[in-house]
């Protein structure tokens, strides 16, 4: 095989995962495979340098692993990217090009009409006699309408899957919108009552705990998929307080960023994004960072579980996003443009066998590597 010397680390690192064939299936050295992804996150993280965000639990989860800190997505859009890096296949070959459509979810496009007998990254666990579950949203969800729900998923991967609905999902008329009764596809955002543990990522944390505990004297292929921080930006109001919209600084625009030059580059931009002020631009910004931080403090519940089992020594753990996210930055928000905003992800690996602990990897990685 030649690979180029910059894709050697993540080569390295992601070699850790190889299952072996099912003559070894009952060996019980094999490793456990946590796999948590956040939604629409970007590298707003205190572990990628940002002075104000705070992550601690990514913070000691990058600390025993490596992170990489040139991880790019496959495609800036949610359906596109899950579709690619769960299937190890890019989206010209899943011909997975666009979400699908609020009355087309149970249809098109999905990955098995152009690659039907293709094995994704968990049932190819699941074929090696692991137990494979998903927790939440690893394949494509409409989001929030489609919480609860199997949403976009793919049967064949998982053995279990469990789909928890919290109180952001029961309070949805409380959202502040800057379209009326749209939610996800625009700017939203909600300041919480109640705890972290009534809210949809906190559901998903403690399923995902509850079958870390059931499961742990067998090896796991656990997939926890949580909702945070894709809009509506919901988070208990605690996280709201870590970050006065007052203090948040915007981004400063380039010429070519107000002028929108060259035209395709910005072509994500929507019209009621444009109208908004300054002051509704830092509190987009508070939510975001807030779910940030609800969403971190949720891996932390998952880690905690693993390290009480005496687990983490036994578990390979890989942490990514979905793809980036713009937040003001050349005046865009949120996705689907191909700068550095919107198109890197954050990408964490670590566990037995990862070489290097506590360092950042500078070479290229992509996630369709995972």
């Amino acid at each position: 095989m030649n690979l180029t010397p910059t894709l050697w680390p993540i080569f390295v690192v992601v070699a850790a995962l190889f299952v072996p064939g099912p003559a070894a299936a009952a060996e019980p050295n094999k490793l456990n495979v946590l796999l948590l992804l956040a939604d629409d996150l970007n590298c707003d993280l205190h572990c990628y340098g940002h002075p104000q965000v705070q992550t601690p639990n990514l913070d000691r989860l990058a600390a025993r692993g490596v992170l990489f800190e040139r991880a790019y997505c496959q495609f800036p859009l949610c359906s596109p990217s899950r579709s690619s890096f769960l299937t190890g296949r890019r989206p010209n070959t899943t011909r997975v090009h666009r979400n699908p459509g609020a009355a087309a979810m149970a249809k098109s496009p999905h990955f098995r009409e152009a690659i039907p007998e293709t094995v994704t990254l968990p049932q190819l666990f699941r074929n090696n006699g692991y137990y494979a579950a998903r927790v939440g949203k690893l394949y494509h969800y409409g989001v929030p309408g489609q919480i609860g729900t199997n949403g976009f998923d793919d049967a064949p991967s998982w053995e279990e899957v469990f789909n928890p609905s919290g109180r952001d999902k029961t309070e949805e008329e409380k959202i502040f919108t800057l379209v009326p009764k749209s939610y996800g596809a625009v700017l939203s955002w909600l300041a919480a009552e109640g705890t972290d543990a009534e809210q949809t990522d906190g559901l998903i944390a403690a399923q995902a705990v509850k079958l870390i505990e059931q499961k742990q004297d067998k090896p796991f292929f656990l997939g926890v998929g949580f909702f945070r921080p894709h809009t509506p930006y919901v988070a208990p109001k605690k996280y709201f307080d870590l970050y006065p919209a007052n203090q948040i600084s915007l981004p400063e625009l380039s010429a070519d960023d107000q002028a929108r030059t060259p035209p395709p580059a910005f072509a994500s931009a929507k019209a009621e994004q444009e109208k908004i002020t300054d002051a509704q631009r830092q509190e987009a910004i508070q939510a975001y960072w807030a779910s940030i931080s609800f969403m971190d403090a949720q891996v932390g519940q998952v880690l905690d579980s693993l390290d009480r089992l005496g687990l983490t020594d036994k578990t390979l753990i890989v942490f990514a996003s979905d793809h980036g996210y713009h937040l003001h930055d050349h005046g865009l928000w949120q996705k689907m443009s191909l700068f550095e905003r919107s198109s890197r992800v954050p990408l964490i690996i670590a566990g037995p066998g990862v070489k290097s602990a506590g360092t950042k990897s500078t070479s290229l990685a992509e996630l369709v590597d995972i």
